[in-house]
């Protein structure tokens, strides 16, 4: 057997192990379950695209003998497909082309990080709004399912006297998780894979297994028709009903795309700002403890396809105040 199918063999069995040990391991889950699409990442990003589809192959099969079927699929919609497809895209390349003049060397045209994360960002929106259908089928089953939820026998283990989830606390309760859930579904969906793959990149770019050349932050261009799909989710989400339901999701993921936009234009426009690092990590804190920071820095990535902010920043060929690249 090639050598990079049993690389993405091996990488399979390790992310089925990370997944079902997230399953059993209530004091770890958290870590184990945002560590899961790691191995499948690295198996794609250091071995290639088939290694990649035998890992995603691999750790399904692997969950559906240990864990069922049902759980197996469930594994494959939310991580195994769309990491397999997000790898096949990330190492996607056009023929090199001429150099000018016919001298200097011909440049490979990689995929574009900001096309990687639009794609990431519609799938995000498509994960939420197939969970919002799963726990309930219009918006009433909907709610029904978060109030039930709310008043489960393990919730009221931590309120034995009924003090803290009344009947009025958990009516206001349900009305303000269904409204948030699918935004907070598709942004944590969102920051688990591109979390993931960065790291992979990281990590195979750092042993000399990298397939392409790692994109940085301030290459980050978003598609220019995602700002209508961003507006048009936007509009529909405040359609009552199930409709504006789904809609919330795809609008929290392409806010966290346009986040990460606006992140991109800071580090272009800060490269030769004085105690460059002190305000890089002032804007990540803000955003982290703030959520109005982060509104403000999605705001500034949808001025950038509108007015080209980074083309009126420092070239980029210029070097940074701290001489450091990001």
């Amino acid at each position: 057997m090639p050598k990079h199918l049993i690389i993405g063999a091996g990488a399979g069995l390790v992310s089925a192990a990370l997944f079902a040990s997230a399953a059993v391991s209530p004091s770890l889950a958290i870590i184990l379950f945002y560590l899961a699409p790691l191995p499948l990442c690295l198996a794609g990003l250091g071995w290639g695209r088939s290694a990649a589809y035998v890992a995603s192959l691999a750790s399904t099969l692997v969950i559906a003998l240990s864990l069922g079927p049902i759980v197996a699929m469930l594994f494959a919609v939310v991580f195994a497909a769309p990491i397999a497809f997000l790898v096949h895209l990330t190492l996607l390349s056009r023929a090199p082309a001429e150099p000018q003049g016919g001298t200097g060397a011909a440049s490979v045209d990689w995929y574009p990080p900001g096309r990687l994360v639009g794609w990431t960002a519609l799938i995000a929106g498509a994960l939420a709004a197939l969970v919002i259908l799963i726990v309930g089928y219009d918006q009433e089953a909907y709610r029904q399912s978060i109030a039930d939820f709310l008043s489960s026998p393990a919730l009221k283990e931590l309120d034995p006297d009924g003090t803290l989830f009344t009947p009025e606390t958990i009516k206001n309760l349900t009305v303000l998780i269904a409204k948030a859930l699918p935004g907070m579904i598709a942004m944590s969906w969102l920051t688990i894979v591109l979390f993931n793959l960065w790291l992979a990149g990281v990590i195979v770019n750092a042993s000399g297994r990298a397939l392409r050349p790692w994109p940085k932050l301030q290459d980050l261009e978003l598609p220019p028709m995602f700002v209508a799909v961003f507006a048009g989710a936007i509009v529909v989400s405040f359609i009552p009903g199930l409709i504006g339901l789904l809609a919330t999701g795809l609008a929290g993921a392409m806010l966290l795309a346009y986040v990460l936009q606006g992140l991109a234009v800071i580090h272009t426009f800060s490269r030769t700002v004085p105690l460059r690092g002190l305000l890089l990590t002032a804007v990540y804190l803000g955003i982290f403890l703030l959520g109005w920071v982060a509104i403000l820095v999605a705001i500034l990535g949808l001025g950038e396809p509108l007015f080209g902010l980074r083309a009126r920043g420092p070239q980029s060929g210029q070097p940074p105040h701290d001489n450091k690249s990001n």
